[in-house]
């Protein structure tokens, strides 16, 4: 399955990806799908990609104004589903309008995704 992801995509993903607890044959895989969607230092740059410490935790930011084009990615059946899933199961759950600007495009495609791989969606 295929998505083509824009830079609030790939980050949000990728931290939301690192945010899951997973058995150590899961772990190798998001590592696998967070390094193959991660920015490079060079769309970073572009970006203004920052990490502040705020109360002993990192948070990261960039300046929205900077979207990166989008890229396609491929995934393979299991990881699309894994990634669907949680995606869906996401908890504490999404911002209703701050996310919804990432969040949407990335559900219409895999809700399409999910239809034409004749699973149906939610």
């Amino acid at each position: 399955m295929k998505l083509s992801l824009n830079s609030t995509q790939r980050l949000n993903l990728h931290a939301l990806i690192g945010a899951q607890r997973a058995s150590v044959a899961d772990t190798r895989m998001w590592w696998k799908v967070q390094d193959r969607i991660d920015l490079s230092e060079e769309e970073r740059e572009r970006i203004g990609y920052r990490v502040q410490r705020i109360n002993g935790i990192d948070q990261v930011g960039w300046d929205a104004s900077k979207q990166l084009p989008e890229k396609e990615y491929e995934f393979s059946s299991d990881e699309f589903e894994k990634l669907s899933q949680a995606v869906k199961d996401w908890q504490p759950g999404y911002l209703i309008q701050a996310d919804r600007q990432w969040l949407e495009p990335l559900l219409i495609q895999m809700e399409g995704g999910a239809s034409l791989n004749g699973a149906g969606s939610s």
